[in-house]
């Protein structure tokens, strides 16, 4: 079979190197962290250092069921390494892979159970894939740095790094073309904001790490917006409308717009707004649906996160898939500088459910200070 194969790649058809790289299995490491991204629908800004009052405040897990969903569209010819129970042998069994287990765990997973199995997978895999959020990339980068290449699967409440794949989708095709060695690779940014810094949406670089990348499914790293706001809210007050709901979802562009209006808004939550009156402030997923069964005439008001397009699945949790559902793409105002869409190619939405992304892809009226731009809404399935 070398000699055909050698013969083919005299005459131009290089099927001679991608021959060895199906006939050796690939290495893939996977790290699941089983608590990244429970915070969100409940109304926390993340999950890190947060856990036992995320399941008081009756957070689900998130994370086994994204990672489930990158394993269904995974290569099976590959070794699969992965840590024990809920960081990653759990999903991989119930995906249908016969994964090689290393390492152990305690009874809670934390960042140094994250931390050692980084360091640990480092030492046999080509690549590491985690499912978490930006707290995970940060505990990867800190020990292992740029050393081997890692790609996340966003699971996380906030997820502003630049290491993240678009959706669990768009992750599983960019280990398949980088097992048939088809990836190109970038230093990008891991990067994180302290929530507990009300006053900033900016978050801080923390390293680089090393990832394969195909251009349009991996998110770039969050960019501050310095387009003109003033003009945004001047038309937004235009069109609206004293006895609507409004429901303000995170960022700097929907605070300006509450600022306006007179009210203080939390600048990473949700805020409930109508007729001069904060209804809920710092919404979780349950006040929001408590409203919708209050109210008739009810507007969702969102905003890109800059540089990566954003609308729903990244630090708006609380905006859950059966939240959209009872709003209405036809109730959702999308607000946002000229500048800051400049910087785009498109909006994008990872609601978590599938189904869904595809039903708000299209168009949309974004309401700019320019007035309304179309523009047009798209996710990677």
């Amino acid at each position: 079979m070398d000699r055909i194969l050698e013969f083919l790649k005299n005459y131009g058809i290089g099927a001679l190197e991608e021959y060895k790289r199906w006939s050796k299995k690939s290495k893939i490491g996977l790290i699941v962290n089983p608590i990244a991204g429970m915070g969100g629908r409940v109304g926390l800004k993340g999950t890190d250092n947060k856990y036992e009052l995320a399941l008081k405040l009756g957070a689900k897990p998130v994370a086994p069921g994204r990672a489930l969903e990158f394993l269904r569209y995974l290569m099976r010819e590959i070794e699969l390494y992965t840590y024990p129970g809920d960081m990653g042998e759990n999903e991989a069994r119930n995906a249908g892979f016969d994964p090689i287990v290393i390492g152990e765990t305690g009874d809670v997973t934390t960042a140094e159970d994250t931390k050692r199995a980084a360091v640990d997978l480092s030492k046999t895999v080509e690549l590491i894939v985690f499912v978490g959020g930006d707290g995970t990339a940060r505990d990867i980068c800190e020990v292992i740095g740029d050393r081997i290449p890692v790609i996340g699967v966003p699971a996380g409440v906030k997820m502003y790094s630049a290491v993240f794949a678009l959706n669990p989708r768009a992750c599983a095709r960019i280990v398949n073309e980088f097992i048939r060695g088809r990836t190109s690779f970038e230093l990008r940014e891991v990067m994180d904001v302290d929530e507990e810094r009300l006053n900033s949406t900016s978050p801080r670089l923390f390293g680089y790490m090393r990832v394969p990348v195909i251009s349009n499914l991996v998110q770039n790293a969050k960019v501050a917006d310095r387009g003109n706001k003033d003009g945004v809210a001047v038309n937004f007050l235009r069109i609206f409308d004293k006895n609507t709901v409004y429901i303000f979802g995170p960022g700097g562009t929907t605070f300006h717009l509450a600022e306006s209006l007179g009210f203080d808004k939390t600048l990473l939550g949700v805020d409930i707004y109508r007729n001069g009156n904060v209804i809920v402030r710092d919404a979780s997923e349950r006040d929001i649906m408590k409203v919708l069964d209050r109210y008739d005439k009810v507007k969702l008001v969102v905003t890109p996160i800059g540089g990566q397009g954003f609308i729903f699945g990244r630090g708006n949790l609380q905006i859950s898939p059966e939240v959209l559902k009872r709003i209405g793409k036809e109730n959702v105002i999308v607000v946002s500088t000229v500048e800051k869409l400049r910087d785009l190619d498109s909006l994008k939405v990872d609601t978590g459910d599938e189904e869904l992304d595809r039903e708000l892809e299209g168009y949309i009226e974004v309401l700019t200070d320019a007035g309304f731009v179309r523009f047009k809404i798209e996710c990677y399935s």
